[in-house]
């Protein structure tokens, strides 16, 4: 019974909700019914006067002085100007306050200026009382048209307070749900479980702190310290001191030992003292049957054969004469002296204990070093192990994979919840976003946006479009508002337009050149014409030779071939190979010309038909005897190609000695010499590598022009260069333009630097135009360049002499404002702009 209450109690409340937002919502629907009836505008006006960044001087200089400007006309006569706030009979200033209008709602037209390549283009929005609604959020959305392109603005947004709170609200939704949302490197925060977590960096650093003090102290103590140290040691103290009583007591074991089984005998004379012991060896004379268990050793003048049997000696005479002292003296030993005693006692006597033996080995200094550095190196390694832990990967170790998945179905669907809880999102970069509390009266934004110049920013149209949305999800569209157009002027219109040009030599001779390498037998003048390598230079020859006899522009005078050889052998051998060698390829082409010549005669001067039949006869053109025109020369051993080839090179070694050698002044055949034997590894390489590259055949061709007479004939042609980039200044790409045309330092240039913003460089170039004081542009630019670096004086007298040379000037003034403010000042041609 209490949950059929229940619903029904609520089915009534979401009713009485639904009733309350429709009737709050009515309104609304009814005001933007009647919007759509009386279609109301957003009325887009010209602001009443147009500004222009950076406009003004640095320096006013002509303000700050007070001066008045003379200035002389052509015809000699004289004016003098004042600043119009100066009284010219009293000399004291007068107030000028000029108050303009907001907005000029009678002209849709404007005409704005380019400077430093940009565009300043303003335009005032007026937002009428009708559009101004607590539940409406207006839309408008500036268009600017440049060329082909139209470029949106950014918008301008009015909301009403009561849509804006329904916007909050609704972000609000969307804030709750994103809150449900853990961010990843907040995953251990939300899902991991913090115990294990705890515990094990817990673990981690008790043991960062206990290897650590093990390894400070382990740094402090020498390996025999280190073993019994509590905190580092691989030997509790007990055991430790157990091990050297055992290394004791086996060193009085074998004391009595030898007691007992050695008996000493003393020599008279005291130097060959000998023991008769069980034991080896025995230093006894050389007369005399040895003891049972070993050899008989001879002492000569008190010398032992053996390293270290004299100390064994010692030994044994000690333990038969006095044990005790023996015994006191291990009473009195440390663990190390110990371990040396044992060791000793097992090497001299022989008697060996499996413990004793492994207890030396654990007490040798050769293991405690070893068993030290290991344990230094087993420290550094947990210490490295411990200081490297991955704390995040931990983390990760212990984090709830069911609630991660959880958590990231969430984010993958708050594009789909966004969209579904935000009806109405904020605009992105909205150059006005403001909320309307109540509608008393119409709304005006001062609107600026700043243009990059370029080719198709000399006209410019904008236009309004937007909407109006309500809370109940319906949409009203403005319709496009009245186009504003603006003209752009630019200095580009002061371009200079003339061709230029510039000279260019052609002289009549000219010369080619190609090197050709030939195979002839060692020693042998003869061309072997049948290998291939000769054969295809030959045709390489053949092939150069009838591109340049069939050129339209070159005929051939002279065909030159020089033979070199290298260095290798005698110079008398050497040129007298080159010469046969020469005369002898001559021969070979001159037969090969011929049959080119034939056929290229016969092929210029005559069509033939499918049978061979002369079907038409040509002029002749001049086409050269090339079989007369070839000449030989040779040369023995050419060592500046040489020197060339060694510079060239980069496996040789010792180049500065080689290049000494061959720039020296001794004969060929010396220098040849000289550098086989002293640098024979580096002429190992000259003979196979750089050697072969010297026999080869140089082939110069001497040409003249087809029908020139003179020897050097001066043209002139366009510059190209010049010309693209007068293009690019006309384009308005100023910074590709004066790359182009900064080698020049003509007006263009000036224009290019002036448009960029050069002010100095621009002034530098128009001051040294040539005739610039009768070229109105160039007195014009001076004008406006003078302006800029604050010179009024010098500003004004150019302007005035630009409409001296150019009446129309004066109008143009008033679309820069570097002019128009001069106009305005000093009242200039107030008769025709009054």
């Amino acid at each position: 019974m209490n949950y059929r209450v229940e619903r029904i109690v609520r089915r009534s409340f979401g009713a009485l909700v639904a009733a309350l937002v429709a009737g709050a919502m009515l309104p609304a629907c009814n005001g933007l019914r009647r919007l759509e009836k009386s279609r109301p505008e957003v009325t887009l006006n010209l602001p009443a006067r147009a500004t222009v960044p950076d406009a003004e001087p640095a320096v006013d200089t002509a303000r700050a002085a007070n001066r008045i400007i003379t200035f002389r006309r052509q015809d000699g006569t004289q004016i003098f100007l004042t600043p119009m706030e100066v009284d010219t009979a009293t000399g004291q200033k007068m107030i000028s306050v000029a108050i303009d209008e907001v907005v000029i709602s009678a002209s849709n037209r404007r005409n704005l200026v380019e400077r430093n390549g940009k565009i300043n283009v303003e335009f005032v929005v007026t937002v009428p009382e009708a559009f101004q609604h607590k539940a409406w959020r207006l839309q408008l959305h500036p268009m600017l048209l440049k060329g082909p392109d139209t470029l949106a603005l950014d918008p301008l947004v009015y909301t009403g307070d009561r849509f804006r709170a329904m916007q909050e609200r609704s972000y609000a939704r969307y804030d709750d749900y994103r809150a449900r949302i853990v961010d990843s490197a907040d995953y251990f925060e939300a899902f991991g479980n913090h115990r294990a977590y705890d515990r094990y960096m817990r673990h981690v650093a008790e043991g960062r702190a206990e290897y650590g003090a093990a390894g400070e102290r382990l740094a402090g103590l020498s390996p025999r310290e280190a073993i019994t140290d509590p905190k580092v040691g691989w030997m509790q103290p007990g055991d430790y001191r157990g091990r050297t009583r055992q290394l004791r007591r086996y060193a009085r074991s074998t004391d009595r030992f030898v007691a007992r089984n050695t008996q000493y005998e003393a020599h008279p004379g005291g130097e060959y003292d000998h023991l008769n012991d069980y034991f080896a060896p025995r230093y006894r004379y050389q007369a005399g049957n040895p003891l049972p268990g070993g050899e008989i050793y001879t002492r000569v003048e008190g010398r032992y054969p053996d390293a270290g049997e004299q100390q064994r000696e010692s030994y044994f005479q000690q333990a038969a004469r006095s044990p005790q002292r023996l015994a006191e003296g291990l009473d009195s030993a440390d663990a190390a002296e110990l371990c040396r005693e044992a060791s000793l006692r097992r090497e001299y006597t022989g008697r060996n204990r499996n413990a004793v033996d492994q207890t030396l080995r654990e007490l040798s200094d050769s293991t405690l070093e070893l068993r030290y550095a290991q344990r230094q190196e087993h420290i550094e390694a947990v210490l490295d192990r411990l200081n490297s832990l991955d704390t995040a990967q931990v983390r990760q170790s212990v984090i709830n994979g069911r609630k991660v998945a959880h958590n990231q179905w969430l984010d993958a669907r708050s594009g789909e919840v966004f969209a579904r809880r935000v009806h109405y999102p904020y605009l992105p970069s909205p150059r006005l976003d403001t909320v309307i509390h109540r509608p008393d009266g119409s709304v005006q934004y001062h609107y600026t946006e700043l243009v990059q110049a370029d080719e198709n920013t000399s006209k410019l149209y904008l236009y309004l479009t937007g909407s109006v949305d309500e809370t109940g999800g319906r949409r009203y569209v403005l319709p496009k508002s009245d186009t504003l157009t603006y003209s752009v002027a630019s200095m580009t219109t002061f371009v200079d337009e003339t061709t230029r040009y510039m000279q260019r030599i052609i002289t009549r001779d000219a010369e080619a050149n190609a090197r050709f390498f030939f195979t002839f037998p060692q020693g042998k003048t003869t061309l072997d014409g049948e290998l291939e390598e000769n054969r295809s230079q030959i045709a390489a020859v053949k092939h150069l030779t009838r591109a340049l006899m069939t050129d339209p522009v070159y005929i051939i005078d002279s065909i030159t071939l020089r033979a070199t050889s290298s260095p290798e052998g005698s110079w008398s051998l050497n040129e007298r190979l080159a010469r046969e060698r020469a005369e002898a390829l001559r021969r070979v082409l001159v037969s090969e010309f011929r049959t080119l010549y034939d056929s290229l005669k016969v092929s210029a001067n005559y069509t033939l038909d499918a049978q061979g039949r002369v079907v038409a006869e040509k002029a002749d053109d001049g086409l050269p005897d090339l079989p007369n025109l070839l000449r030989s020369q040779w040369l023995a051993e050419d060592w500046a190609e040489l020197r060339r080839l060694v510079v060239a090179d980069t496996v040789l070694t010792r180049k500065e000695e080689l290049l000494a050698v061959i720039d020296s002044d001794i004969a060929p055949d010396s220098r040849e010499w000289r550098l086989r034997l002293k640098y024979p590894r580096e002429y190992e390489r000259l003979r196979k590598v750089l050697y072969p590259q010297m026999r080869a055949v140089d082939f110069r061709f001497n040409l003249h022009r087809r029908g020139m007479q003179q020897d050097t004939v001066y043209t002139t042609e366009v510059d190209s260069n010049y010309m693209r980039g007068m293009e690019l200044l006309k384009k308005r790409n100023y910074e590709a333009a004066l790359t182009i045309l900064r080698p020049y330092e003509d007006r263009n240039t000036a224009l290019a630097y002036l448009s960029l913003g050069y002010n100095e460089a621009a002034y530098r170039i128009l001051k040294s135009v040539p005739d610039g004081g009768s070229i109105a542009d160039v007195q014009y630019m001076l004008a406006v360049v003078a302006s800029r670096l604050g010179n009024e004086e010098q500003a004004v007298q150019y302007f005035l002499r630009s409409v001296e040379l150019r009446q129309n000037l004066k109008f143009r003034g008033n679309l820069d404002p570097e002019i128009s403010r001069l106009i305005r000042k000093y009242g200039l041609f107030r008769e025709d702009f009054e």
